[in-house]
C-alpha cells in the first residue's frame, strides 16, 4: 500500500502592501497601517489569519478633516475583520464598536494612499 500524504491548510499572507484608490493597507507580522483620503488607522501587532482567509485584528482609527491638533489625533478602537482570497482581500473596520467602514477591496501590491485632506 502507498502511504497516504496529508497537508495541513496554510493560512494566506497578507504581510505586504494592499490597496485601492481610497484605501491602501501595508501590514507586517509587527502591525499595519490603513491609509484612507482622509483619516488613517492603526493595527496591533498579533493579528490572526486563519487557514481559510478570514482575518481579525484590533488598533487605532483616526479620523480627518481640519488641522491635525498640537497633541494629535484622538484615537478611537477600531476593530478589523476581512477574507483574503487570491489577490483580494475585502476589509471592513468597525469603528468605536458601532461605525462600520467599508467593506473595501483592496488588491494585492495596489497603490498606497496618501493622506491629503484638511
Amino acid at each position: 500500500a502507498l502511504p497516504i500524504w496529508c497537508t495541513s491548510p496554510v493560512a494566506p499572507d497578507l504581510e505586504g502592501t494592499w490597496g485601492v484608490a481610497e484605501v491602501s493597507l501595508v501590514l507586517s507580522t509587527d502591525g499595519g497601517r490603513l491609509t484612507y483620503a482622509c483619516g488613517a488607522g492603526t493595527i496591533a501587532g498579533g493579528w490572526q489569519v486563519t487557514a481559510s482567509g478570514s482575518f481579525t485584528a484590533t488598533g487605532e482609527h483616526f479620523f480627518g478633516g481640519g488641522p491635525v491638533p498640537a497633541t494629535g489625533r484622538t484615537p478611537h478602537p477600531a476593530a478589523y475583520a476581512g477574507v483574503v482570497s487570491s489577490d483580494r482581500l475585502t476589509l471592513t473596520v468597525v469603528v468605536d464598536g458601532d461605525l462600520t467602514l467599508g467593506p473595501f477591496e483592496l488588491r494585492r501590491g495596489g497603490p498606497e494612499v496618501v493622506e491629503r485632506c484638511l
